[in-house]
C-alpha cells in the first residue's frame, strides 16, 4: 500500500460522521460488542505473522483507526442476539476477476441481492445492507429482553460440551473474558438455523434467475470460463462458538487485495483503491460502487446514513413461525433427537468403518481428514455418500467429530473453536439440503466430481449415480 493511500485511510476515520456511524455499530456511546478487531496491510508490513489486532478496550478503537486498519467488531453482544448473513461471490481458483472488474461481477450477484431484500422486507426484517468488495452483509438484531428471544432460545441447541465451553475463562484470551451466558448461546443457535431456513428459501426462489449456482458455504461447482464460481449464502460462523466470531464494520475499509496480494497478482492489487464498506440502502450497485472506491465520496456519504443494527424482532418472531411449520425444522428435532456413539465406543464403532468399501472419493476424505473433514465440498460428498448408504445424518456427524477430537495435526485450535458443533453443523446443513429437496442431487455424479477437481481416482469402478438413485429412493 503506498504511503498516499495509507493517508487517505487515515483521513477517511477521521471524519466525525464516519466515527459515528463505526460507534453506531459497536451499540452506541457505551458499546455493546464483546471486543474489537483490527486487520490489514500496516500490521503485515510490521511483523504481524496474522494481521490481525484484537481489543476489548472500546477507547482503542482510535489506535486501529490511526493504524489504517480495517474494523471489526464481535458478533457477540451484551444486549441482543446479532443476525448476520454474509452472502459473498466465490470463486476457487481465482480472485483477479472479481477485483478487477467489480461491476460484472456484482450484477451477477444481483438476482439472489434482490431475492434476499425482497425475503426480509417481506417478513418486516429492517436490516442493515453492508456492500463489501465481494458481496453483501444483512445485519439485524433480536434485544434479550424481547419476548421473541425466548422463543429462539428454544429452537437454539447446544451440545453439552459447548456448555461447559461457554462457561470457561481460560485467561488470556481477550475474546472470552467473561463466561458466555446460555441464553446468547442459545440464541445465537437459534439465529443460525433460522439462516439456514432462508437460505433453503433463496436457493429456491434463484433456482431459475440466478446466473450463479446458489450454495450454502463455497462447494465447488462445474468450471465455466471464469473458473469455478458461484454465490455462497455464508452461514458458517454458525459453526463454531459465539465468542469467535466478528464481523466487518459499517464504514469500515476494506483492504483485503492489500494483504493477500497473491490472490489478485501484485500489479493489480497495487493499482487498485482501498474500498469502504457501506450501506447499499436504495442505491443501485452501479451507484454504490462510485461511494465505495472512492474514500472521499464515501466519508460524505456516512453523514446520509445511519449506523443502527435495526431490532427486528418482529420480523423475527413471523419467521420463527414459518421455520416451525417446515420440513426443515422437523428434520432438525430428529438431528436433535439422535445422539452421536460415546468417545469410548469409537475404536469399535465409527473407526470401524471399512473405507476400501466405500467410492475413493469418500474415502480420501477421512484419511486425508486435515483437509477432507475441513472442505465443504469434501464434507458434502461425504455426508451424501455416507447417506445413501443408509447412516444417520447424527452418526456422519459422529464420525466426522471423533476426528476432530481424537485425530493430531490439525491447524485448527479446537481449545477456542469447537468440534462437535462444527461437525453437528455441516452435517445438518447438507443433509438438511438432501431431506428437503433443495440439493437437487444433479451434480452427484462421477463426472460432475471429476469436472470440479475432487476426483481422487479416476476409473474407481464406483458410479456416484446409483448412490445418487439410493438416496431418492431413501427421501
Amino acid at each position: 500500500m503506498s504511503r498516499e493511500q495509507f493517508e487517505a485511510i487515515r483521513e477517511f476515520y477521521r471524519t466525525k460522521a464516519v466515527r459515528k456511524r463505526i460507534a453506531e455499530f459497536c451499540g452506541g456511546e457505551t458499546f455493546t460488542c464483546e471486543y474489537l478487531v483490527g486487520f490489514g496491510e500496516y500490521l503485515a508490513r510490521n511483523g504481524y505473522h496474522r494481521p490481525l489486532r484484537l481489543t476489548n478496550r472500546p477507547e482503542e478503537l482510535g489506535g486501529l483507526m490511526e493504524d489504517g486498519l480495517d474494523l471489526f467488531r464481535a458478533v457477540w453482544d451484551r444486549k441482543s442476539t446479532l443476525a448476520v448473513w454474509d452472502i459473498e461471490y466465490f470463486n476457487l481458483d481465482t480472485w483477479q476477476g472479481l477485483y478487477s472488474n467489480q461491476l460484472t461481477y456484482f450484477e451477477l450477484m444481483e438476482p439472489v441481492h434482490r431475492a434476499i431484500d425482497s425475503l426480509l422486507k417481506g417478513y418486516g426484517i429492517p436490516h442493515l445492507n453492508d456492500c463489501t468488495s465481494s458481496g453483501y452483509h444483512y445485519i439485524s438484531r433480536i434485544p434479550f429482553a424481547s419476548p421473541v428471544h425466548r422463543k429462539l432460545e428454544r429452537i437454539g441447541t447446544l451440545e453439552e460440551t459447548l456448555k461447559t465451553k461457554y462457561a470457561l475463562v481460560p485467561g488470556g484470551d481477550q475474546k472470552r473474558t467473561r463466561p458466555l451466558p446460555l441464553r446468547a448461546g442459545r440464541g445465537y443457535s437459534g439465529i443460525g438455523r433460522l439462516h439456514e431456513f432462508l437460505s433453503h428459501l433463496v436457493i429456491e426462489k434463484t433456482r431459475n434467475n440466478s446466473p450463479l449456482p446458489v450454495t450454502i458455504s463455497d462447494t465447488a461447482v462445474l468450471r465455466n470460463g471464469r473458473g469455478r464460481e458461484g454465490l455462497s449464502l455464508d452461514i458458517t460462523q454458525y459453526a463454531d462458538p459465539l465468542y469467535m466470531r466478528d464481523i466487518r464494520t459499517t464504514f469500515s475499509t476494506h483492504q483485503k487485495h492489500k494483504v493477500y496480494i497473491g490472490q489478485v497478482g501484485e500489479e493489480l492489487a497495487r493499482r487498485l483503491p482501498v474500498f469502504a464498506t457501506v450501506p447499499r440502502n436504495d442505491l443501485s450497485y452501479r451507484e454504490l460502487f462510485r461511494i465505495r472506491k472512492d474514500l472521499k465520496r464515501a466519508a460524505g456519504y456516512a453523514a446520509e446514513c445511519s449506523g443502527v443494527i435495526p431490532d427486528a424482532a418482529a420480523g423475527w418472531e413471523k419467521v420463527i413461525a414459518d421455520y416451525r411449520r417446515s420440513k426443515l425444522f422437523a428434520f432438525h428435532r430428529e438431528f436433535d433427537r439422535v445422539s452421536p456413539e460415546p468417545p469410548e465406543t469409537w475404536p469399535k464403532t465409527y473407526w470401524q468403518l471399512d473405507l476400501d468399501s466405500l467410492p475413493p472419493c469418500a474415502a480420501h476424505s477421512i484419511r486425508n481428514f486435515s483437509w477432507g473433514m475441513l472442505n465443504p465440498t469434501s464434507i458434502r460428498n461425504l455426508c451424501r455418500v455416507l447417506f445413501a448408504l443408509g447412516w444417520n445424518p447424527k452418526h456422519i456427524a459422529g464420525l466426522i467429530s471423533s476426528y476432530y477430537q481424537s485425530r493430531p495435526g490439525w491447524n485448527t485450535d479446537w481449545m477456542k473453536y469447537h468440534s462437535e458443533t462444527r461437525a453437528n453443523f455441516w452435517c445438518r446443513v447438507y443433509c438438511g439440503l438432501i431431506v428437503t429437496g433443495n440439493d437437487d442431487l444433479s451434480d452427484f455424479n462421477c463426472r460432475s466430481h471429476q469436472e470440479k477437481g475432487y476426483c481422487p481416482a479416476h476409473w474407481c469402478g464406483c458410479r456416484l449415480e446409483k448412490l445418487r438413485e439410493k438416496i431418492l429412493e431413501r427421501i
